[in-house]
């Protein structure tokens, strides 16, 4: 197991009711470990994309923009949920 160490962090207080009723209800196994998981992940795609812009070099505006574009048609707040 890695070794932990307490830090405090500043969030939205939205963010930490939501994740507080996450931890009330079950979902979740705890907020530490949720919000350790989230930035395990994010530090991870980071260093992902890290070593592909090494590799590429850094995407035209213009692919960036479709880019962005499509994930907010598939996965944006206003995005359907039915399956493609």
């Amino acid at each position: 197991m890695a070794k932990t160490v307490k830090v405090t962090v500043s969030m939205p207080a939205e963010d930490v009711a939501r994740l507080k009723a996450l931890d009330a209800a079950g979902a979740i196994d705890s907020v530490s470990g949720y919000v350790a998981d989230a930035v395990h992940d994010r530090l991870d795609r980071q260093e992902w994309l890290a070593r592909w812009r090494e590799r590429v070099g850094v995407p035209e505006p213009q692919a960036v923009a479709w880019a962005d574009d499509l994930i907010d048609r598939h996965f944006g707040p206003d995005a359907s949920r039915q399956a493609s």
